[in-house]
Parts: structure tokens; C-alpha cells; sequence
């Protein structure tokens, strides 16, 4: 195996273990909101994923590198907006207002946001059997999101779809503009400093908004939940899918975000004891297809 397939192999490790942090990320989200705001539990989540990814990226700095002297830092604002604020509500009060189905519908659009963006912004050009996969994978998810009819695009959920497919645009337009400072950043810093810069912004939401019970804080179980998704799912996570970025591009990487509805549905057969259905099976087995099939387009 050469240096440069190696390489390859681990970003798409990288990204499979954030599609799976992700994954996990939607019952543990689902759970804590609903003993607390999810605005508040967005701020507290955010708070440790600044901490962790503030301890990596000074371990990182002693250890590896130093810091560059050149950093577009009007792109890393334009990042930390997109990624660390704009995504996160735009989600946040879009799923409160939707089903987690039509969520997790018109989240699997972001591959191919991502594509086109990357295409007339960075000039990205990705070979015929690369659409393929895109296209396998795409079918696949929503094969698995549609099979047990739960979608619902009557009018009262209007507002909460298209908050939903505004994060799956705004989401795609970070990984593009991600690119760039990949390389005079680095994945782990960039992750840090967007969840550095925001933090303050989502508690100046919170304060605005609501009156926080701090007894929210002292049940055990939303504790787990915060810590996990605030350590795990939007910290780690962060930096290993920047990593992914870095290494394959911004429209290899976005086909995994379809990998966390698969893993979604992975947890209900095992938590919940759930029986697949043939339809998913299939769908499942489309969206690795397609995967491979992306990865033999870069070789």
C-alpha cells in the first residue's frame, strides 16, 4: 500500500468515526431535550467540546507544529459562522418544528450541496463514476429514511423543513470554505477555534431567551448526554471530520453525513429492539455500495 492510499484509508477512517459519533449523537440529543431546552443544551454541549478540543490543540502545538504565520482569518470567521452558529440553529429550531424523518430527508441532500459548491467554488472536479457512488449512497439513504412512512411535508411542518434543509446548505458551504485553511490551520485548531468564537454568542442567546433552571443540571442522565455530545459528537467528531476534509475534499467527505442516518437505524434495532425491515437492509447495502464505489473514484 503506498503512502499516499494509506493516508487515504485513514481519512476515510476519520470520517466513518464521525458519521458514527453522529450517529449515536441523535438519541442522545433527543433524550436530553426533552428535560431542557434544546438552545440550552446546544450552549452547554458546545462548552466542553471548546475545553476538549482547546486541551488537542495545545497538546498538538507542543508536540508538532507551531502556529503559522499566515491565517486568512476573514475565511476562519466565515467558517466559525457558518459551522459553529448559523448550522447549529438553524438545526436546533428546525427539528423542534419537524418530524426527525423529513430531518433526516433533507439532511441527506448535503452531499450534493457539497458537491456543487465545491464544483463552482473551488473548482473541484470529480470523475463520472464519483457521481455514481453519490448517487448509490443518496438512493440508499433515502430508501432507509422512507421505508417506514413516516415523512410529513403538510404545511404546519413548512417552517421546520426548510430551517432543516438550510442547515443541510449551510453545513455544505463550511466544508467548502473549510478547504482552504486546512492547510495553514489544521483540522484540530480550526474545529477549536469555531467552538472557541461561538460559545460566547449561543450563552448570549441563552441568557436572551430563556430563564435557566440550573436544577436541570443535576440530574445524572443529562449530564451523560452533555458530556458525551459535548466531548464526542461536537468536539472529537469536529476535528476528525476536518481531518477527513483535509485529506479527500469536501465532496468525498459529505457522502458520509448519509452514514449517520444508517447508524441511527443501526441503534433502534439495538437499543430498541427493533426489527429492520428488508427495505432498510437494502438501503444500507446501497449506501456502502456507493461509498466504495466513491472511493475507487479517487484511486
Amino acid at each position: 500500500m503506498t503512502d499516499r492510499n494509506k493516508s487515504n484509508w485513514i481519512a476515510d477512517a476519520a470520517l466513518l468515526a464521525s458519521a458514527m459519533m453522529w450517529g449515536i449523537n441523535i438519541p442522545v440529543v433527543k433524550f436530553a431535550t426533552q428535560e431542557m431546552e434544546p438552545l440550552v443544551f446546544n450552549a452547554s454541549r458546545i462548552l466542553f467540546s471548546t475545553i476538549a478540543l482547546g486541551v488537542l490543540a495545545w497538546i498538538e502545538l507542543k508536540t508538532r507544529s507551531k502556529i503559522p504565520a499566515k491565517i486568512d482569518w476573514g475565511r476562519v470567521l466565515l467558517f466559525s459562522a457558518l459551522s459553529g452558529l448559523f448550522y447549529a440553529l438553524l438545526f436546533m429550531f428546525g427539528i423542534k418544528q419537524t418530524t426527525a424523518a423529513n430531518a433526516a430527508l433533507l439532511m441527506a441532500t448535503m452531499p450534493m450541496w457539497t458537491a456543487f459548491l465545491s464544483r463552482f467554488i473551488l473548482g473541484e472536479r470529480l470523475r463520472q463514476i464519483t457521481w455514481i457512488g453519490l448517487a448509490i449512497t443518496i438512493a440508499g439513504t433515502l430508501i432507509v429514511i422512507t421505508a417506514k412512512g413516516q415523512l410529513d411535508f403538510s404545511a404546519g411542518r413548512m417552517a421546520g423543513n426548510l430551517l432543516i434543509l438550510g442547515a443541510a446548505f449551510t453545513w455544505a458551504l463550511a466544508t467548502v470554505v473549510s478547504r482552504p485553511l486546512m492547510e495553514s490551520v489544521g483540522p484540530l485548531r480550526l474545529a477549536f477555534v469555531s467552538c472557541a468564537l461561538t460559545l460566547p454568542i449561543h450563552w448570549i442567546i441563552v441568557g436572551l431567551l430563556y430563564q435557566v433552571e440550573w436544577t436541570q443540571f443535576t440530574h445524572s442522565s443529562t449530564i451523560t448526554s452533555i458530556l458525551y455530545s459535548g466531548l464526542l459528537s461536537t468536539g472529537l467528531a469536529y476535528a476528525t471530520w476536518n481531518f477527513g476534509v483535509q485529506r479527500l475534499g469536501g465532496s468525498h467527505a459529505s457522502v458520509y453525513q448519509n452514514i449517520v442516518t444508517l447508524v441511527a437505524v443501526l441503534g433502534g434495532w439495538v437499543a430498541l429492539h427493533e426489527t429492520p425491515l428488508v427495505a432498510q437492509v437494502v438501503g444500507g447495502i446501497l449506501m456502502i455500495v456507493g461509498l466504495l464505489t466513491m472511493r475507487r473514484g479517487r484511486d
